[in-house]
């Protein structure tokens, strides 16, 4: 739209990242998921370029998180877990 990429649609990098969902103005906006060349992904709520919002992100070792994140940082109510089932549920502030 005016040049722009927006709406929904699939956008590929040069490193082999891909990106499926929501664009708006040029930027990841809305719902969508990332992945990653090294088996990391992320899906849920974009916000200008960044994970905001509700969202579950994973990693090849099997890691997950599970909850909200803010800018780009878990942020609020979250489950992680570990491939050994252990896990923490609680609160995050800025990535902590």
């Amino acid at each position: 739209m005016n040049g722009k990429k927006s709406g929904r649609g699939i956008f590929r990098w040069a490193d082999g990242s891909v990106y499926v969902g929501q664009l708006q103005d040029n930027k990841l906006q809305g719902d969508g998921t990332y992945k990653w060349v090294d088996c990391r992904e992320y899906a849920g709520a974009w916000n200008s370029n960044q994970m905001h919002g509700k969202g579950t992100f994973e990693w090849g070792d099997g890691r997950r998180y599970r909850g909200m994140y803010k800018n780009d940082k878990k942020h609020g109510y979250g489950i992680f877990e570990w491939p050994d089932e252990r896990k923490y549920i609680g609160n995050w502030q800025d990535g902590e």
